[in-house]
């Protein structure tokens, strides 16, 4: 939808009228944003923090916190979407997502594992080893509060959306070994517990303070995905992933159309 807005105001471009317009909006837009409340991180040693200090006072004033507009909150709408954009590809990039929890839910936690047991025990070898695609998985996302299923530089597209439900079969339906289970703990741990630069802490923590997760909240997080079972995966699965909220969305070349319409995928045309 990006490309295709972007294309439209190209092609507006051509009324004489219209750049004048646009820049005027561009301008309402630059006023809007520099006068929104600012945070400033500044990561150095100890001792040039005072003159890195007074050397910003100098250019960022003071501001009255009072006289401050209300938060910037772009509209969006949220919906269930079924489209298939057809371009000039040779493979089929495939997508479905579902509403899920945010990350303050309990369930967050469960989401997050079930991402790379899926992954990795069936999703891997259905998609991209017997699929033949570049790659593909799930995920769970919590800034969007989504779940979804994914593949990309695929040369299937229906059995692909196919292996997302089987997926999902197979989850409930299949004794699973705890090895698989510990796995994916593992892999979720591990990115938790990823080391970083002491400036990469410094800016991680900061950006973790600003949206509300104290170490205490990261703490007990880990602490979840820890005591995360198999009876927690097809729980979560079976309340949160309902068919009828899930939207479906493909990249596909024009020879794979009419496979999507079947599915019933309309087409978007870039």
């Amino acid at each position: 939808e990006g490309i295709r807005r972007l294309k439209a105001l190209d092609d507006g471009l051509a009324d004489a009228a219209r750049p004048a317009e646009l820049q005027r909006e561009l301008e309402g837009l630059r006023d809007l944003l520099v006068a929104l409340p600012r945070r400033l991180l500044v990561i150095s040693e100890a001792g040039e923090q005072a003159a890195i200090r007074k050397g910003l006072e100098a250019v960022w004033p003071a501001r009255d916190e009072a006289a401050e507009p209300p938060p910037f909150a772009p509209s969006f709408s949220a919906g269930r979407l079924q489209e298939a954009w057809v371009t000039s590809t040779q493979v089929s990039f495939c997508a479905r997502a579902y509403p899920v929890v945010s990350p303050a839910a309990p369930d967050a936690a469960v989401l997050m594992v079930l991402g790379g047991f899926l992954r990795n025990g069936f999703l891997h070898r259905a998609i991209r080893e017997q699929g033949g695609a570049y790659g593909g998985g799930a995920a769970y996302d919590g800034d969007s509060a989504t779940f979804r299923f994914y593949s990309y530089r695929d040369p299937r597209l229906g059995e692909t959306l196919a292996d997302f439900d089987r997926a999902l079969d197979w989850l409930q339906s299949t004794g699973h070994e705890p090895r698989t289970l510990e796995e994916a703990v593992l892999g979720v741990v591990a990115r938790i517990d990823q080391p970083a630069s002491p400036a990469g802490e410094a800016q991680r923590s900061f950006y973790s303070l600003l949206h509300g997760r104290t170490p205490e909240h990261r703490r007990a997080f880990r602490q979840a995905v820890l005591g995360v079972s198999l009876d927690d995966l097809r729980r979560v699965a079976a309340q949160c992933l309902d068919p009828e909220l899930a939207s479906t969305v493909v990249v596909c070349s024009r020879t794979a159309q009419d496979e999507a319409e079947r599915h019933g995928l309309v087409a978007q045309t870039l």
